[in-house]
């Protein structure tokens, strides 16, 4: 389904936003850059990938995260989880990439607490000698994504082919009805 260049902007605009509830830690620490060094240079990519390039990024990919993972299924649909025990949490929604080289994914979040639907964007950027940026919209700073030549500490090395993330996403699920029926009896 094609969304308009105006939803695609109301949609950015919000972004980040949660809905009644709140997504985990490394949902939001998903694109977090480790390097100090790429913390203290400030870049200001201004060259615009193809939307048709970084789809094929993401495309049928999984997102790797330090305790959980997401997947960006070619059909648009967007699975994550993330945590454990009673930090656990997971996502099923859909995911598109904008005319103005964001990211977005998007579903609800069901975590031990409040649930709700959260919205997460990134844009992407060229810079010299073809280094891809990413920031967390609105308004992150800009990280190396990706090199020409991948890198060891390219947020992109992190990308996996393949869905590695729906067995998390359905133990996650499991984990989740268990801590609820346990909350339950008590």
């Amino acid at each position: 389904m094609m969304k308009s260049i105006a939803a695609v902007t109301v949609a950015a605009m919000l972004a980040g936003v949660t809905f009644a509830g709140t997504a985990p830690a490394a949902y939001a620490q998903a694109a977090a850059p480790q390097a100090a060094a790429q913390a203290a240079m400030k870049p200001n990519p201004t060259g615009m990938p193809s939307v048709t390039s970084i789809d094929a990024l993401y495309s049928g990919k999984s997102w790797i995260w330090s305790d959980g993972a997401a997947y960006f299924s070619p059909n648009r649909k967007f699975v994550a989880w993330a945590g454990s025990g009673k930090d656990v949490s997971y996502v099923q929604g859909t995911w598109w990439v904008s005319p103005i080289g964001w990211v977005c994914f998007q579903g609800m979040w069901h975590a031990n607490g409040p649930s709700g639907r959260n919205s997460t964007c990134f844009s992407h950027r060229m810079g010299p000698e073809q280094v891809m940026y990413q920031r967390k919209e609105p308004g992150g700073d800009w990280y190396v994504f990706k090199h020409a030549q991948m890198m060891t500490g390219d947020e992109y090395a992190k990308f996996k082919n393949g869905d590695l993330a729906s067995a998390g996403m359905m133990k996650a699920k499991q984990e989740l009805k268990a801590i609820r029926a346990v909350s339950a009896r008590n």
